[in-house]
């Protein structure tokens, strides 16, 4: 049990939407890994509309079997643990790919478990991420749009 289990719905869906925004890291259980295992995101773009989210993987290493390119490892940005409350070692941003995720699928699991928001970006790192992203030749100029990581 959790701090959040003892919360009224009205509190969890507020944490919810005050929290659920660009630069927010998450642990969550994700379906889009081999297996499906718990993981640490980070939402690092949000449709106009607000129905979608971009987000990136943390991971404490880089796998050379699925990174096998010189191109794909620059896409891997380290960072260390250090200041990095979210993170319980150094690990690396994997900005060679865009998950793009359900907003509201996202905001009703923080709702169920609030603790699953467990950081934020400082505007640094958000900065830094987004340069990679931008320069991910790796992810379509559509999403990258889409997203807002282009000027209109």
């Amino acid at each position: 049990m959790s701090l959040g289990d003892f919360s009224p719905d009205s509190f969890k869906e507020e944490h919810a939407s005050r929290n659920l925004k660009v630069g927010c890291v998450l642990k969550l259980k994700v379906f889009d890994t081999n297996p499906s295992k718990e993981k640490r995101f980070i939402v690092v773009g949000i449709t106009d509309d607000c129905v979608q989210l971009a987000t990136v993987f943390i991971n404490s290493e880089i796998n050379l079997t699925c990174l096998y390119t010189h191109e794909l490892r620059e896409l891997q940005h380290f960072f260390a643990s250090t200041g990095r409350e979210y993170l319980d070692h150094d690990s690396y941003v994997d900005c060679s790919k865009l998950f793009i995720r359900s907003k509201a699928e996202i905001f009703q699991a923080v709702i169920k478990r609030p603790e699953a928001l467990i950081g934020h970006l400082s505007d640094d790192d958000l900065s830094a991420i987004r340069s990679k992203i931008i320069s991910a030749k790796t992810i379509k100029g559509k999403d990258k749009k889409k997203f807002g990581f282009y000027p209109e």
